[in-house]
């Protein structure tokens, strides 16, 4: 996600047909995908054309990651949850079976690939949290970091009968069918 804070200067908006040169050019180049989003696109327009001089406004910026590399970050990590087994000589809490548990592995992993933020729990102790993987919190540059850092997790610490990293990237991309 990118931020923009533009403030309003004291140089004066172009007028009349210049005014409508320039939104002409912004709106033929910048479409919505449905008609809310041109809307919207239009209140910005406005709010940002009656701005007084001095005036900010806060502008964030979504560009959405590559899908495909996102699933391909899932598909590794059902390779990593498929091979982990918990280390745990008693199978049940208070009568009830502990199972393994898919959103907590991959929280878990996220952590150790470094990707957290450290919060006090209600008792004051501190504990670690999975850093957002959402399109809108990580970007492509910061994902594909967790993306090698969770690769060296995985082969570290869950599928140590994979010896490279060439044979896991192999299985992943088997998973995703961009080998055969």
């Amino acid at each position: 996600m990118s931020r923009i804070i533009p403030t309003r200067t004291n140089i004066a908006l172009p007028t009349g047909r210049d005014l409508d040169a320039v939104r002409n050019f912004l709106f033929k180049c910048f479409v919505g995908c449905n008609e809310d989003e041109d809307r919207g696109w239009k209140r910005i327009w406005k709010r940002m054309i009656s701005l007084e001089p001095g005036e900010i406004a806060f502008l964030d910026f979504i560009f959405p990651r590559n899908g495909k590399f996102h699933r391909k970050y899932f598909a590794l990590l059902d390779v990593g949850f498929d091979a982990w087994e918990p280390n745990r000589k008693r199978k049940s809490y208070k009568g009830r079976p502990m199972e393994k548990n898919r959103e907590q592995f991959r929280e878990d992993i996220i952590i150790r690939a470094g990707y957290y933020v450290q919060t006090f729990d209600i008792d004051g102790k501190m504990t670690l949290r999975a850093q957002s993987i959402s399109f809108a919190k990580m970007d492509d540059l910061k994902f594909e970091a967790l993306y090698q850092a969770t690769i060296t997790v995985l082969l570290r610490d869950v599928c140590e009968h994979y010896k490279t990293r060439a044979n896991l990237d192999a299985l992943v991309d088997q998973i995703m069918g961009f080998a055969s």
